[in-house]
């Protein structure tokens, strides 16, 4: 396997503030997505015979709630980590090492089951900006119906560790 670059963070060990900061940025990311995974969940009726302008809205709503479950994890991985991929292909690599953990920094942040949901959200973004309405319908109804699910298993495995930030007062 090839080595995975890294732009590395030169910098003291993060202070009690800078940690609480990153969590508190976190659980902001966290009540985001919860307010799109909600309005998914109770618009999914709309899912049913939608034109491409609803399918495009529900594209839409899947590209934020990625964007902010990628914030979530470049918070852990510059606060914790003090590094984050750098490449091309930074967005998977970024996924891959929040499943691994770090010795002596973190455990693992995503369990096995949350990362390779996030894959199929991964692929959905990267297209997103290129294909915009033509997405395959399909393929959003089925990430749409998933994504309350997917929010429950974030939620679980990132609350874990946004008690790493958090230091006990």
């Amino acid at each position: 396997m090839a080595e995975i670059r890294r732009y590395q963070y030169k910098s003291p060990p993060p202070s009690r503030e800078n940690l609480e900061k990153a969590g508190r940025a976190v659980e902001n990311n966290l009540a985001e997505m919860k307010k799109i995974s909600t309005e998914v969940y109770c618009n999914k009726e709309l899912l049913t015979g939608a034109d491409r302008y609803r399918l495009f809205f529900f594209g839409c709503l899947l590209f934020d709630f990625y964007l902010h479950t990628e914030d979530c994890l470049l918070i852990i991985a510059r606060t914790i980590d003090k590094w984050i991929p750098a490449s091309l292909d930074w967005h998977e690599r970024l996924l891959k090492l929040m499943q691994s953990p770090l010795p002596d920094k973190r455990p693992p942040v995503l369990a096995g089951e949350t990362t390779s949901l996030l894959y199929n959200y991964l692929i959905l973004f990267l297209n997103f900006h290129r294909r915009g309405p033509n997405l395959d319908p399909e393929r959003i109804k089925q990430m749409a119906t998933g994504l309350d699910h997917l929010y429950h298993l974030l939620e679980k495995d990132l609350t874990s560790i946004t008690r790493l930030l958090t230091p006990a007062r």
